[in-house]
């Protein structure tokens, strides 16, 4: 039975056990506690949090799935450049160091708080989002009707947080906080395919080889919302044909995203940014030919990702090869 199907029916059969497992997530994520377990000892952390969504023991001595794989190494492997390369402004001069400037947005500054942010000096259109998080990005598409005291405050809270702790991601917590500001990214949309959001190439790379797309599109942002529903699709991202029988989202209506005229390009800067890596998502844009750099993720969905079936998580996880880990 599919692991996501075995957690609803956990949710109708044993309600009273779920909502304890919800409460007890978000009570302990705000104590000194459970911050400290987390500098202390992520191992104990993880298990808890992997007990309290799943019900069962973390394996570590024989993870499997690409889950399992990712919170592994997420304990057991040094995690600094993860760190490094997960800060939305520092990664930037790793990509520039690969000779990947030219897909770098335009970056119109950085800042420790939200009081320091110039506003009159951006122009009509960017983007505002913490360096250290996620989930806090703001899309400005007309500066001069855009509610600035919102934005200020959306931001102020998020740059305010330490973000890792709530999600149990010890990488995230030794992350500086700061703003920037970057060009917004814009696709046209036309009969063909169209979009709330420019369209996010999500592309897992295994040992430098691009493995699929994790197309995303029709985000739901707008100043000071900082997110909202996303359609997670998913395609082999070499024949560009759709895996969606791979997926566990029941009831949404998937597009069909037509094929990037330079799939292969993106694919080889994909495998460029992930060379030397066992595992990493890189997340780029590809607009009018053009391709951008949005991120790298080591750590995706804190290594509860379930978007995939429990066949697919499996058959990745395979082919994840794990580095030695710091205990052995």
């Amino acid at each position: 039975m599919d692991y996501k199907l075995q957690l609803r029916l956990r949710s109708i059969l044993h309600p009273i056990r779920s909502l304890k497992a919800m409460c007890f997530i978000r009570h302990i994520d705000r104590t000194d506690e459970w911050r400290r377990l987390i500098d202390t000892n992520p191992k104990k952390a993880i298990e808890m949090k992997w007990n309290r969504f799943y019900r069962k023991k973390f394996p570590w001595n024989n993870p499997r799935t690409l889950n399992e794989k990712v919170t592994w190494m997420e304990v057991m492997t040094d995690t600094k450049e993860w760190t490094k390369y997960t800060d939305k402004y520092e990664v930037r001069k790793h990509i520039e160091a690969l000779g990947l400037k030219d897909i770098l947005t335009e970056c119109y500054g950085v800042w420790d708080r939200v009081e320091d942010i110039d506003f009159d000096k951006l122009p009509d259109k960017f983007v505002l989002k913490c360096t250290h998080d996620c989930g806090s990005t703001v899309i400005v598409r007309d500066k001069s009707t855009m509610d600035k005291a919102k934005v200020m405050e959306f931001l102020g809270k998020c740059v305010s947080k330490r973000y890792g702790y709530d999600s149990c991601e010890p990488h995230y917590t030794f992350i500086k906080p700061r703003l920037m500001a970057e060009s917004l990214i814009e696709m046209d949309n036309s009969e063909q395919f169209s979009s709330e959001t420019t369209v996010d190439h999500k592309i897992r790379c295994i040992d430098g080889k691009a493995q699929y797309d994790m197309v995303c599109y029709d985000r739901k942002l707008d100043s000071g919302s900082g997110g909202g529903k996303t359609v997670y699709d998913l395609y082999d991202i070499h024949t560009w044909t759709p895996m969606r029988q791979y997926l566990a989202d029941p009831g949404v209506e998937y597009k069909d995203v037509p094929r990037p005229e330079n799939l292969e390009k993106m694919i080889e800067i994909a495998e460029k940014i992930a060379e030397g890596f066992p595992q990493v998502r890189v997340d780029l844009y590809n607009v009018k030919g053009k391709i951008y750099f949005g991120e790298m993720t080591f750590f995706a969905f804190s290594g509860m990702n379930n978007h995939f079936t429990t066949k697919f998580q499996r058959m990745i996880g395979d082919r994840i090869k794990l580095p030695k880990g710091k205990e052995e």
